[in-house]
């Protein structure tokens, strides 16, 4: 009788396990077969973004760096890729936002894509020149914020996210490495956007990164007496009778990034010139400079008391020709 309660015990104890370990391989299978659907729906993007076609503007000819403020010296110059990346889904019309990254690192451009969706991609290339991007606390500032105005790590990887990304691309401002917010940065910004990429095409994909730069070239002759300062985009050139001739050029982005990337785009900017005399007396003037995409504009100035004064621009772009604006002016 013990022997028969014994095997019924067991037999019971044997359908138990068997019925608790059923639902828990059937779990793993429906994972394994989910986790496999999702792959194959999935695929891992690389972005590319390089300047395919080769822009250069002629710089003017036998300048002299001299920088005219503080430079930064001894430290290796950055390029930044900023990208953001929306996706739209096949049943909505318009994109939502799927991720952001800031890298320095190109080959780690890599984001996960599902191939029933579209994706709309847009960069921005910073490459650092006479001007440095400012970092606080890790976090780099304009044209890097992301979210409400909040600053964005180097990280080499892309945020997942449907609430923020990096705001600034598009707009000019930057903020530089003594923490001043500019419109025109002394570096060299590149811009691409692409809309409706399909991941199930190609796990590659190529931006085609235009510049949207423009150079200045000044000469400046020092004044006779007293104290020369040439004001413009947010930057100074001081100078009085014992300076040296100053001769400098450097590149900067345009505050329009988006159309400073277009062939034949132009704007103006405000030159001013104040010319303070042993005397006291303060002389000023103002003129508007047409500024050219890929052009380096030469600006020469030169002032003496009393005398018509002749302000010469002199912009050279490769085969275009020589453009010349004469300001003449009595101080």
């Amino acid at each position: 009788m013990k022997k028969q309660v014994a095997w019924i015990w067991l037999i019971v104890c044997i359908l138990a396990l068997a019925a608790c370990e059923k639902p828990v391989l059937d779990n793993v299978d429906e994972g394994t077969k989910s986790h496999n659907s999702k792959n194959k729906l999935t695929r891992v993007v690389r972005i590319h973004p390089k300047e395919l076609h080769i822009e250069t503007f002629e710089d003017a000819m036998g300048a002299k760096p001299q920088p005219f403020s503080r430079g930064v010296t001894g430290e290796t110059k950055k390029k930044f890729y900023a990208v953001n990346v929306y996706e739209k889904k096949p049943n909505e019309e318009t994109y939502s936002m799927y991720a952001y990254g800031l890298f320095t690192n190109a080959s780690k451009i890599a984001l996960k894509m599902n191939v029933e969706n579209l994706y709309k991609v847009e960069c921005l290339i910073v490459e650092e020149g006479d001007d440095r991007i400012f970092l606080k606390d890790g976090e780099y500032l304009a044209p890097f914020l992301h979210g409400t105005d909040k600053g964005t790590r180097l990280t080499n990887s892309f945020v997942l996210s449907k609430e923020e990304n990096l705001n600034g691309l598009t707009k000019g401002e930057t903020t530089i490495d003594d923490g001043r917010t500019i419109h025109y940065p002394r570096i060299t910004k590149l811009y691409a956007t692409i809309d409706s990429f399909s991941p199930k095409a190609t796990k590659d994909l190529t931006l085609d990164m235009k510049r949207s730069v423009f150079g200045l070239h000044f000469k400046v002759t020092p004044p006779d007496e007293g104290k020369l300062v040439v004001n413009y985009v947010g930057w100074g050139i001081p100078l009085t009778k014992e300076s040296p001739m100053y001769d400098n050029r450097a590149v900067y982005s345009f505050y329009d990034v988006v159309n400073g990337t277009k062939d034949g785009y132009q704007t103006t900017i405000d030159l001013r010139v104040s010319w303070t005399k042993d005397d006291g007396t303060v002389e000023k003037e103002q003129k508007q400079l047409t500024i050219k995409r890929n052009v380096m504009s030469v600006i020469d100035i030169s002032v003496e008391g009393k005398k018509p004064q002749g302000f010469t621009f002199h912009e050279e772009s490769g085969d275009m020709e020589t453009e010349n604006t004469v300001w003449k002016l009595v101080l």
